[in-house]
């Protein structure tokens, strides 16, 4: 039993499906192009930081190390600093644009975005056993309910520019929408995106600790948030032949112990998951928890923000799917780690609510998806038209993200200026604590990646 394919379910392709899947290449590709990814349109502001450390990758000799070491940086007193960051993502890309040149490098971005988002998609078709084009809606449209919270706000929603960033209505918590998370933080996203389907999708969990271990290194603070899904789903998986007859049923531990302790969770995940550990141990911006904000009172944790916060963000999602999901154990975990995760800070911002919280919002989307489908199929027009108005409250989120991009390229093609974000000095990062680590006593660096240093 415990030796069958990881997957039980395929999918059978027809003629019809053939164009289904085009129509869905297209579209994916669409979205990719319009999130900045490439430089081919305009990008949010954080991607100057994104585009320098995709620079380095590809113009210095790997691993990057940089010896000029500015006395106002973070780093002022180390004798060397190296990139240490979550990389993942950029490294077949970067191999690419040491070969071709950058502009290649970049253009082959948008391929593995582009793959990467169709493997997450073929992974949502497969619990379906069926290829669906509504679905996609779904992922590039849904969000949580932030036009309500600016009504809360008391700020006019007709004159609401449709270029604003509607996520921030109260700091410092966010939880962003699948094209806040594409636009913004893609080297993140897609990695978490389909890592949390591959162990989602898992029949047994031979392969969790190894998906687990291969989310460390394009996207840590998801792996945080993808590790305690993973410990749920170890501990609560139920085997076909094997009823549990309580806590201390020696054959189902035993089953699950060899289900669970398998070569490439152990070898494979372990290799991965410290050398990965290793590498970004040495970045001390992950160091900084619970502090009192830096950026201003608004960046405080407060109850009241806190509350109002959950209950528009995901507690009417919950409120309307309890009927269909309420003997799900993973319907309450996921709840219940979003309510846990706001008010903690690793840093000075809102990294660690935005980003840890990738896994559980992707399953909370699934979820939706599932009530959706369920409710239509058995005619509840109640919940299937709560869900569905809740959904397009939703979407104004990722419309928003889309008109940006838009407006301000045509702007800028318009004003005959650059589209894309310059990228930040390659030194300048190399000093910056929230991309690099000194290489001073550094073990990663200085026994894991050893090389003749060169000033």
């Amino acid at each position: 039993m415990l030796k069958k394919s990881t997957y039980d379910k395929k999918i059978v392709l027809g003629r019809d499906d053939i164009v289904k899947v085009i129509f869905i290449i297209v579209m994916i590709t669409i979205w990719v192009y319009f999130s900045g990814i490439g430089r081919y349109v305009f990008q949010n502001a954080d991607n100057n930081y994104r585009n320098a450390i995709f620079d380095v990758l590809v113009q210095y000799d790997w691993p990057v190390v940089n010896f000029e070491i500015l006395s106002d940086g973070a780093l002022s007193g180390a004798t060397g600093t190296g990139l240490i960051y979550y990389i993942g993502f950029w490294l077949p890309s970067a191999v690419i644009g040491k070969i071709f040149g950058l502009n290649a490098g970049y253009g082959f971005q948008v391929f593995w975005a582009v793959l990467g988002i169709c493997l997450v998609y073929y992974l949502l078709c497969v619990r379906a056993k069926k290829i669906e084009v509504w679905p996609l809606l779904i992922l590039v449209f849904f969000s949580g309910l932030d036009i309500v919270g600016w009504y809360f706000r008391n700020v006019n929603l007709f004159t609401v520019e449709n270029i604003m960033h509607l996520e921030w209505w109260v700091e410092p918590y966010q939880y962003s929408s699948m094209t806040t998370q594409l636009f913004w933080v893609f080297n993140q996203s897609i990695p978490a995106w389909l890592c949390t389907m591959l162990a989602f999708n898992q029949k047994n969990n031979r392969n969790m600790v190894l998906i687990l271990a291969c989310c460390m290194l394009p996207s840590t603070f998801s792996f945080v948030g993808l590790m305690f899904l993973v410990i749920f789903w170890i501990f609560s998986r139920q085997y076909k032949d094997i009823k549990r007859k309580g806590f201390g049923d020696k054959l189902y531990w035993k089953c699950w112990f060899w289900d669970t302790f398998t070569v490439q969770n152990i070898l494979g995940g372990g290799v991965i998951g410290i050398t990965s550990f290793l590498y970004l141990q040495s970045n001390t911006s992950a160091t900084r928890l619970m502090e009192e904000s830096t950026v201003g009172a608004n960046f405080n944790n407060s109850l009241f923000k806190w509350i109002l916060f959950l209950l528009i963000e995901i507690g009417i999602y919950g409120f309307i799917m309890y009927k269909y999901k309420k003997n799900d154990g993973l319907y309450y975990f996921v709840l219940l780690c979003l309510c846990i995760i706001p008010p903690i800070k690793v840093g000075n911002a809102g990294d660690f609510c935005m980003r840890v919280s990738i896994p559980f919002l992707f399953i909370l989307m699934i979820m939706i998806m599932d009530v959706l489908g369920e409710s239509k199929r058995s005619n509840d027009k109640q919940i299937f038209l709560a869900l569905t108005i809740a959904l397009l409250l939703g979407s104004i989120t990722p419309l928003h993200e889309i008109a940006r991009t838009t407006s301000s390229t045509i702007d800028r093609l318009n004003n005959k200026e650059q589209v894309f974000e310059t990228s930040i000095d390659d030194v300048r990062l190399l000093n910056g604590s929230n991309f690099a680590g000194a290489l001073d006593d550094n073990f990663f660096f200085e026994h894991l990646a050893k090389r003749t240093w060169e000033e």
